[in-house]
């Protein structure tokens, strides 16, 4: 590994078992990529980086590679993480992001669909989802708890739904209706009852979810509210989207209630 300073004196007196790299952020991806060749799974290293580019992704950067983060302290020009490696990769390029992307959910029957939304996370983040959903947890609605990953501008978008302004598109190819439990990621699904995931998987999702009326207090009340949608919906589809509908526009809408 050329360009590579490797400091491995003294593990047992330090008790450090993983030999420390030195590297700048600019080149953080050829590392890595190298680091996945060289490496046998489980194998790990210290990495001591200098942040001489403006990134603030490297939590998911890492698993992209083929990495489980271990240990991370972040200082103001210095990122300090230990990694192990996760699973053999070929080299591979880093991702370009815009704010337009699409993500992979499930959707009638289990069908993959892609729904279309504004980006409100850093870059790499949707490695980090497993990861997150175990440590942090999920809030009320279903939506993880302290999510690091969504930026300050992501917050807003959330806050007034704009971010879901492109899932018109899936509207508009019927991959979605308006009113309908949300489509999940599998890591969410993973969360739910089996039993109640193929029941779900029978029905269309929706654009706008039950629990934006509802309100559920705890993730059991969650699933209730979408167990309560799914008998009214088969007693009388149609009906049952309206009043959910305008349930919405009275209860988020002129009651200024938002998105979380």
């Amino acid at each position: 590994m050329s360009n590579i300073i490797i400091f491995v004196s003294n593990l047992k007196k330090r008790k450090i078992t993983m030999p420390t790299i030195y590297c700048n952020s600019s080149g953080l991806g050829s590392l890595l990529n190298e680091l996945n060749q060289g490496l046998k799974i489980g194998d790990g290293v210290k990495l001591k980086i200098n942040l001489d580019q403006d990134i603030n992704y490297y939590d998911g950067y890492f698993v992209y590679h083929g990495f489980e983060v271990e240990n991370m302290i972040k200082q103001k020009k210095k990122l300090i993480v230990d990694i192990l490696k996760d699973r053999s990769l070929s080299p591979i390029a880093d991702k370009k992001y815009s704010w337009f992307i699409k993500l992979p959910r499930t959707g009638k029957r289990g069908k993959r669909i892609f729904v279309y939304k504004l980006r409100t996370m850093q870059p790499y983040s949707e490695y980090m989802q497993d990861f997150i959903i175990k440590k942090n947890g999920l809030n009320d609605d279903g939506t993880i708890k302290n999510d690091f990953r969504v930026t300050k501008i992501g917050k807003f978008l959330r806050k007034y739904w704009l971010d879901e302004l492109p899932m018109i598109f899936n509207l508009i190819n019927r991959d979605v209706k308006l009113i309908g439990f949300r489509p999940l990621s599998d890591a969410m699904l993973k969360k739910y009852p089996k039993n109640f995931v193929s029941i779900r998987n029978r029905y269309k999702p929706g654009l706008i979810p039950p629990y934006y009326i509802d309100k559920p207090k705890s993730f059991d009340e969650l699933i209730k509210s979408e167990k309560r949608y799914i008998a009214k919906y088969r007693k009388n589809g149609v009906l049952t989207d309206i009043i959910y509908f305008f349930k919405f526009l009275n209860t988020s809408l002129l009651k200024g209630v938002r998105s979380s």
